[in-house]
């Protein structure tokens, strides 16, 4: 065997033990796994069953997973399988266009030596795809065809590329361009539009069936986030410099890369179209996966450096190799040459010390890794038979916003509602509060009435504005695709004739909650201890802006006791003829001990409220929810039931 292809399949055969060393997936590729399941299973390609909401970025990776999970039965084994298939087929790819045995070495070194790009030939997002795509992308932009195939292979995989991750147009455009010179007129359009069917047609799908071409996702990062654009540039810096640090290797070959293709005329539009999308990740804030949006560009100059390392020296190619391995260990050591149970999760100090960048694969993969000795695979509907062990049939819902693996353990009965990304109301509202964020997790408030809506199916929103938004929204995501009524609707929504409901509600009511008023009488009702609050229609959701319990006459009383859910310390306030005599903080009582852990957690509660000295009478009782250690894991709401005052 020649003394390359040796060194091909050698370095191949390493690449391809290192990715089975870290391969992993990620509690976001769930999110997608999710939908994938309700599909293949016959309950639509929706994530919430009920609600016809696109979560996933990547449609293209979606149909190949689909395929795969529709052929397999299976979803983690299958999914890592093609992810690895994938990543292995791009590097043997630029492997083989390392035309000396120095340059393989270097090739190879350098893609050994990304930690990220490692990493993600796995983790069940769409980047082994990306790879393959763009590899391809590269070869026909660098080849020699003539003018009218180099263009319509270049859209074509640009288009590809493009429905792969739609942000990943614009590192595309550039190139695309510059392969129209020499091509006849008739020829561009006609076989620019032909090649592009595939991005438009799903575009045109997506508008129609979710009612929207964007994923809900890309209204939650990019649209309306409520965050000063200087903000997330910072934070973009502040990712570059991650990368730089955690690993150099791959930052620095793509900076200094993309800036020494610029010298050479073939891959100067390839390096353009390399800057524009770092510009773009800087811009938008970068995101919280380590390295991740370095990815397409670091792969874009590998492919290229194919000519220039074909003159290296060996002397040359040692010192390019030696330098590699020195950047690699700058940030450590590599998790391909630990053992497993060294990744370990980092702590919450450690994240918010890094402004919310983290090594996802480290975060998740003692639990999600193929190697992993305490690796537990999600099974599709587990978390509803753990929470009703009894069996159901009827909706259920739960609050979460790590909402990959718990929303794909709810299985098809349980309605995932997540402050972060994935509702199709909630997304579309800005950030909570706009000083306090994590890139790619920007919290926003739940307006008021929304859960009721969502258990009733009636359209209870308080506020008149977002109530006439939520009933276009929801019959955008509820009613049947070519209802005459929903496709009013869609037009009505394109051309913005719901805006300004929107904006009033975030002018008046958003960053000011009102209080919620209503008469003790509905809530004199005793809840069975332990009940969900979805099951039960007399409890009252308490939101930000708390709740007003009037009395008919002024009570006199020196205990309350309330019922409460939702992991919350409540805030009892006596008003009497709207001043505040005095308050009181809830002291919970012991759960009943035949409940099940859940319903002792999740379900309705007592608490005993002690009304103070100073308070001789009230007419008024409001009640507030505050925040508390662990308040970040309740699964639902807070609330309350019965409020019963005792002498």
């Amino acid at each position: 065997m020649p003394k390359r292809s040796l060194t091909i399949a050698i370095a191949s055969l390493v690449l391809l033990a290192v990715a089975v060393r870290v391969a992993w997936l990620g509690d976001d590729a769930y999110i997608t796994l999710r939908s994938v399941e309700n599909w293949v299973s016959g309950n639509g390609l929706r994530w919430n069953p009920d609600d016809r909401v696109q979560t996933y970025t990547h449609p293209l990776w979606m149909m190949v997973l689909s395929l795969g999970r529709w052929l397999s039965g299976e979803l983690y084994f299958t999914t890592i399988a093609i992810s690895m298939s994938l990543s292995m087929a791009a590097v043997l790819w630029l492997l083989l266009r390392a035309k000396t045995v120095p340059a393989v070495i270097v090739t190879a070194t350098l893609l050994l030596c990304s930690r990220a790009f490692t990493e993600y030939m796995t983790s069940g997002l769409e980047t082994p795809l990306t790879f393959v795509l763009l590899v391809l992308f590269v070869g026909n932009i660098l080849g020699d065809r003539k003018p009218i195939a180099r263009y319509t292979r270049a859209v074509l995989l640009a288009t590809l590329l493009a429905t792969n991750r739609m942000d990943l147009a614009l590192l595309c455009l550039a190139p695309v361009l510059a392969t129209m010179r020499g091509v006849p007129f008739a020829a561009l359009w006609r076989r620019g539009l032909l090649m592009s069917l595939p991005f438009f047609a799903w575009l045109l799908f997506a508008g129609i069936y979710y009612g929207s071409p964007f994923p809900v996702t890309a209204h939650a990062k990019a649209f309306g986030v409520g965050i000063p654009g200087s903000e997330l540039f910072d934070q973009g810096l502040r990712y570059m410099l991650h990368t730089l640090w955690h690993d150099p290797l791959l930052c620095v070959t793509t900076i200094v890369g993309t800036l020494a293709l610029l010298l050479s005329n073939r891959s100067r539009w390839l390096a353009v179209g390399a800057l524009c999308y770092l510009v773009y990740v800087l811009k938008v804030g970068g995101g919280f996966m380590q390295g991740r949006f370095f990815l397409p560009p670091f792969v874009v100059v590998v492919a290229c450096l194919g000519p220039f390392l074909a003159d290296l020296t060996r002397q040359k190619a040692q010192w390019l190799v030696i330098g590699a391995i020195a950047l690699m260990f700058v940030g450590g050591l590599p998790a391909w040459l630990q053992a497993p149970s060294s990744d370990v999760p980092l702590t919450a100090e450690v994240i918010e010390a890094q402004h919310g960048i983290l090594d996802e694969r480290r975060m998740y993969y003692r639990e999600l890794g193929l190697l992993s000795e305490k690796r537990a695979i999600p099974e599709f509907g587990a978390l509803d038979k753990q929470v009703f062990p009894e069996g159901r049939d009827k909706r259920w819902w739960l609050l979460n916003g790590a909402v990959g693996s718990a929303g794909f353990r709810a299985g098809a009965k349980g309605h995932i509602v997540d402050p972060l990304l994935c509702d199709a109301l909630i997304a579309r509202l800005p950030a909570r509060d706009p000083k306090r964020w994590r890139i790619g997790h920007v919290l926003r408030r739940i307006p008021e009435g929304y859960w009721e809506s969502l258990v009733s199916g009636e359209n209870r929103i308080h506020h008149e504005g977002l109530r006439n938004y939520y009933e276009a929204l929801r019959t955008l995501t509820q009613k049947p695709v070519f209802d005459g009524n929903r496709l009013s609707v869609l037009w009505r929504m394109a051309i913005g004739s719901y805006n300004e409901d929107f904006q009033s509600f975030l002018r008046e009511q958003y960053y000011d909650p009102p209080r919620i008023a209503f008469e003790a009488e509905q809530a004199s009702h005793e809840v069975d201890l332990g009940a969900f609050w979805f099951d039960e229609p007399s409890v009252h959701v308490v939101y930000e802006g708390g709740v007003a319990v009037r009395f008919r006459e002024a009570v006199k009383a020196r205990v309350m006791h309330v019922q409460t859910f939702g992991i919350r310390a409540f805030r009892f306030r006596f008003v009497q003829a709207g001043q505040v005599f005095g308050e009181a903080m809830g002291m919970p009582l012991p759960p009943d001990p035949d409940l099940n852990p859940i319903r002792m957690v999740a379900g309705v509660r007592r608490e005993r409220v002690l009304v103070p000295s100073t308070v001789p009478q009230f007419d008024t009782l409001w009640i507030d929810c505050l925040e508390m250690p662990g308040s970040e894991l309740s699964t639902g709401p807070p609330g309350i039931g019965a409020v019963t005052p005792q002498k």
